[in-house]
Order: C-alpha cells, then structure tokens, then sequence
C-alpha cells in the first residue's frame, strides 16, 4: 500500500497495532508489569497519566523504556497520534472480515472465489438485517456506549466558568478505593475535553454529558454522523448480483502467479487459523533471539538456562 497514491498522507496515516507493538516488547522483556503498562501507555490519552505509566516502566527496566522510545509515538500512542485512529488500538477493525474469509484459504481458485463472493454476501445481509431493525437512537453497541457513560455523568459536578465560550470545569466522583476526584476541563463549542476522549473519538466523553443537558442541547447532536444508525445502514446497502455463468465472462489479460516462497507443507497439526501479515515477519536484519533468555548469540538447546526434559545415565 505504500506505493498507491490513494494511502499516503493526507488521504491515509500508517500506524502500528498497538496488540503487535506490545507481543514484540513482550518477546525481549517477559514481565507481566512491563505488559500492562505498555497497554496502558500506548492506550491512555491524558499526558499525566502517559507520563506516570512512562516513570514506572524506567524504574522496572530502563533498557525497556529506552525500546519504546525508539518507535515514533504518533505510530503507537493515542496521545500522540493527532487524533486520526478514532480510538481504535489494533488492527481488529480491518482483519474482522478475516472471520468470515477464513475457510476460502488452500482451496482451488474456483472454489475459494465461490466461497468469498457467498460468505461477503451472507456477511453484508447479516448486518443490513441488524441495521434495518435498530429502534434505538444509536446502533446497539454505541447505545451501551453512550448509556454507560450517561450513567457516569450523571455523579460529575461542574462548574460554569463561561457560557459564552462555553467552558466548564467537571470534577469525577471520588470512588472508596481512592480513585476518582480528577478534574477536567471542556471546551463545549470546540467539542474538546482534556480527558481526550471527545475529540479522539468523536463521540461524547461522560464530561461532556452533563455540559450538553445543563445547556439545554440534545445529546445526540454532538455525535458525529459516523455512529448514527443511518451511516450503519447506508454502509451495508450495497447490491449484490448472482456471479453470470462462465460462458458470459470477458476473457482475463492476466494471469495468477504463485509466491513458492510462501508455500509451506509443514507436518503435524496446524496451531494456528490466524492470517498472518507483514508485521508477523521477522526483520532480515533482526538478530535471533534465544527462546529462554531472550538474548541474540545462541540457540534454546545451547543456552546457559536450558535443561533438558531428561537425565542422562
């Protein structure tokens, strides 16, 4: 996709999944602390907590912190990102057609071709019956989204500080485990707030709730078109027509030319179903790494941790 014009900037910003970032951090430092807070770190949008989830991962290992520090942030973190992912962290929400894809692999060209088309078919009925019969005012996932956090606004205080500007300070319930009590600012006519989440993800933080209702505004009004049951509806109403006999088809000026370089006939039983990209391949220039101690020079049987499953007599 880099050398199409159509997925360069500005039409299209490369980013990393941030599920890949973390499984290779996790292959050079195997510490479950480390784990999460790479989660944290890359998923937070408030630079506080950016920078308090950065001071515990240098104290853990400062080697570690120093590997992330190598990849650009705008690739990984949310906070840096300018808010162009619209909140979404993996890759999930372009490989979810792989569900339905999955079984059309290591079949004969027909077959898999039949199979595609029919499954795409079954795939796009399936959700514009979902998006016909929506009767709430946002698609059904978006509707739990938007009642949990109404649920939570509704124990915020806020202070006016100008309704020309529309600025307002709210302050979150103070939990019995001592979390909560934070305060946050929203910029209402800029949709803004500084917990991030408003402007990152277009749609309404649990901050800006409470603003809306004492303006007197409909909550729906300040959610972008994207999660309204019309854009739902409208990106499944493509038309599909049964594929004409092969008699009726224009001849192919081309030809399907096989990569032998990824034919594998590997024995045993497949472990995995999962459709591997570009990420999942190893660099050429990345050294190997021991699969015990996780450091370059050396193979498993030949490092100073390994023990062998039996006792020599």
């Amino acid at each position: 996709m880099t050398n199409l014009d159509g997925w360069k900037e500005p039409l299209a910003y490369h980013r990393f999944c941030l599920r890949h970032v973390r499984s290779n951090f996790m292959k050079r430092y195997k510490n479950l602390s480390l784990k999460r807070f790479c989660w944290a770190i890359g998923s937070t949008t408030q630079e506080r907590k950016f920078l308090g989830y950065k001071r515990q991962i240098k104290e853990i290992n400062l080697e570690a912190w120093h590997y992330l520090e190598q990849i650009d942030k705008s690739k990984w973190c949310l906070l840096f990102d300018e808010n162009r992912r619209w909140g979404c962290l993996t890759t999930n929400i372009s490989e979810s057609i792989n569900n339905a894809l999955r079984g059309a692999r290591q079949l004969p060209i027909k077959a898999c071709i039949n199979l595609t088309f029919n499954r795409t078919v079954q795939l796009f009925r399936k959700h514009s019956e979902i998006a016909m019969n929506c009767n709430t005012p946002l698609p059904s996932r978006m509707w739990r989204v938007f009642n949990n956090r109404d649920t939570r606004a509704q124990s915020h205080q806020f202070s006016e500080f100008n309704y020309t500007e529309g600025v307002y300070r709210i302050i979150t319930k103070l939990r019995t485990n001592g979390t909560g009590g934070n305060t946050h600012t929203v910029h209402y006519f800029q949709q803004a707030c500084t917990c991030g989440k408003w402007q990152m993800e277009r749609f309404p933080c649990s901050h800006a709730l409470p603003v809306c209702r004492h303006r007197g505004d409909n909550p729906f009004t300040i959610i972008n078109s994207a999660y309204t049951p019309r854009t739902y509806i409208q990106q499944y109403q493509s038309n599909f027509l049964p594929l004409p006999h092969p008699d009726y088809w224009l001849p192919a000026t081309w030809k399907i030319k096989g990569d032998n370089s990824k034919v594998s006939v590997g024995r045993g039983r497949k472990r995995t179903n999962r459709i591997r990209n570009e990420m999942d391949v190893r660099h050429p220039d990345e050294p190997r790494r021991c699969g015990l101690c996780q450091q370059p020079g050396h193979k498993r049987n030949a490092c100073s941790n390994f023990q062998p499953r039996f006792n020599e007599t």
